[in-house]
């Protein structure tokens, strides 16, 4: 399927800019189609992220990568990223939250969008993101986080997730994200009385699904196919269930 991709500038509540990419499928014209929002990994904007838009859009929804980090900010070394990140990760509630938030009213904004059917996924960092607008009920059908980071957002209440499935693929050989999370999040999710799915892959590390993982050189960092292979396509089961 031809898929049409464009460059979106946008903006959040505090004023700061951003750069998403687009993706439309060429069959999408009168008739409003459902939407997927891929937050990137701790890299921000990359190649992976884009040929995710790319392969959503050839299954006849439109796609949007959206930019946490902002227009032109795309670090390229591990030790620029984590040090981009981190004030995000540090204050999810007044810096992160506003970005999040930006990313899916953008995306409401598109005449080719369902905007009753939007779901999201997230790599890693964007694992953290889709899950936070899973926890903020920001009206999206399905979030499916990827080796994300599972720790709950501090200090705010744990009320109920209302109309939202939540799919979490994690490794089960991945020490970044400690036991301690995953029971965690478990219990999170009970209390908040979430509609979740949590698949444990076996002998999969931290950042599973990115084939570039290995050549990161970093310990417990790599990729690993049969699991990538996996969340995807149970991904693709979901997007049949709720769309």
């Amino acid at each position: 399927m031809t898929v049409t991709t464009k460059l979106i500038d946008y903006s959040d509540e505090e004023g700061n800019n951003f750069e998403g990419v687009l993706y439309i499928p060429k069959n999408v014209k009168q008739s409003k189609v459902p939407a997927v929002l891929i937050f990137p990994a701790f890299r921000g904007i990359t190649h992976f992220e884009k040929d995710k838009g790319q392969q959503i859009a050839e299954l006849g929804f439109v796609a949007f990568v959206a930019d946490v980090y902002g227009k032109g900010v795309r670090p390229t070394e591990r030790a620029d990223a984590f040090a981009t990140m981190g004030p995000l990760v540090s204050n999810r509630v007044e810096k992160l939250k506003p970005r999040l938030f930006a990313a899916v009213n953008t995306l409401k904004t598109f005449s080719e969008v369902d905007t009753s059917k939007i779901a999201a996924i997230g790599y890693c960092f964007g694992g953290l993101c889709v899950l936070d607008l899973a926890r903020y009920n920001a009206g999206l059908k399905g979030v499916v986080s990827y080796h994300g980071t599972l720790k709950p957002i501090p200090d705010i209440a744990l009320d109920p997730i209302v109309g939202t499935t939540v799919y979490v693929h994690h490794g089960d050989a991945d020490f970044h994200i400690a036991k301690d999370q995953v029971d965690g999040f478990h219990e999170e999710m009970r209390t908040r009385q979430a509609d979740f799915v949590f698949v444990s892959h076996a002998n999969a590390v931290h950042a599973f699904t990115e084939p570039e993982a290995d050549s990161f050189n970093a310990p417990g960092i790599g990729y690993n196919e049969k699991a990538a292979k996996r969340s995807w396509n149970a991904t693709l089961d979901l997007f049949k269930e709720i769309f």
